[in-house]
């Protein structure tokens, strides 16, 4: 993950772009931890 920020980061020109691309960056992070836990526990949504 941190190699896709850093790709994505190299592609940035403002302060504002940096900081969008981060943050989608946390989102899949956030969203591939979420399935892991449901698969882990058993949930379906």
């Amino acid at each position: 993950m941190l190699e896709l920020a850093l790709l994505k980061m190299n592609r940035c020109g403002t302060a504002e772009e940096c900081r969008e691309a981060i943050a989608e960056v946390l989102f899949l992070l956030k969203e591939r931890k979420l399935e892991r836990l449901k698969v882990a526990f058993g949930v379906l949504e």
